[in-house]
């Protein structure tokens, strides 16, 4: 994959080449409509730098400035959360014919020489990097594009680490539903120059995320009641993250 090249639509947006991530490997690797976003809604955030929010989409693939011509291979989604000083990798995906080939591994290599340059964080340190996965023990291999196992395996290569909490995805648009069967992660390595993390820090994190999308009062919110509970037991804990391999 050495000839592949990365084009951030957050610095330099192409309707065409978001289109055809979209289609070619947005969709095939997130069926389930609870777990998408239309990508209307991302349009105008990668317009407009200065929103939060604030929107990265990596696009991997091959002649990527040729209209008509490129090939997209994968994509990486990461939303900075100003308030809190967080990001959340909310998607990252590869076509079928690249998987097993570390485009993965690239990409998040390229958004953490952005995180490390403050360009997506607008100059402030980033306190923490946080993903979302399918949990393997609520999640049939048979109804998912990927074994959740094999991506557990592949987020723990990464370097991720699980957040032990009754973790609940808000949902996502007008007429979709929060998402179970989740766990949320973090990657202490992409955030190498914060603190280690506290529980204090998720929270914040979890609030901002809840009310950008929708929640008024989402500490008080009956629909995030138990993953707030679950955040408090936590953090009479020494450590609020637990190996991959070991929480499945």
């Amino acid at each position: 994959m050495n000839t592949l090249e990365f084009h951030d639509l957050g610095e330099d947006f192409d309707a065409g080449l978001l289109e055809q991530a979209y289609r070619d490997v947005y969709l095939p690797a997130f069926p389930l409509r609870d777990e998408q976003e239309d990508p209307t809604i991302w349009t105008p955030r990668l317009l407009n730098p200065e929103g939060n929010p604030r929107l990265c989409f990596l696009v991997a693939g091959t002649r990527l400035d040729t209209p008509g011509a490129h090939a997209v291979r994968g994509l990486l989604v990461a939303e900075y959360y100003a308030a809190s000083q967080c990001v959340l990798i909310s998607y990252v995906a590869t076509h079928p014919d690249a998987r097993g080939q570390g485009l993965a591994r690239r990409l998040f290599d390229v958004l953490g020489r952005r995180l490390d340059s403050g360009r997506f964080s607008r100059g402030q340190p980033v306190q923490a990097v946080f993903a979302e996965i399918h949990d393997p023990a609520q999640n049939d291999p048979d109804g998912d594009v990927l074994d959740p196992h094999t991506r557990l395996r592949i987020m723990a290569k990464l370097g991720g680490l699980r957040i032990p909490i009754d973790y609940l995805q808000p949902p996502l648009g007008p007429g979709q539903q929060a998402a179970s069967g989740l766990w949320l992660i973090a990657f202490p390595a992409m955030a190498h120059r914060a603190p280690p993390l506290t529980a204090a820090r998720v929270r914040r994190f979890l609030v901002e995320f809840y009310r950008e999308l929708g929640s008024s009062t989402p500490e008080t919110d009956p629909l995030y009641a138990a993953t707030f509970a679950s955040l408090d037991a936590l953090a009479r804990h020494d450590t609020v993250l637990d190996p991959l391999d070991v929480a499945a």
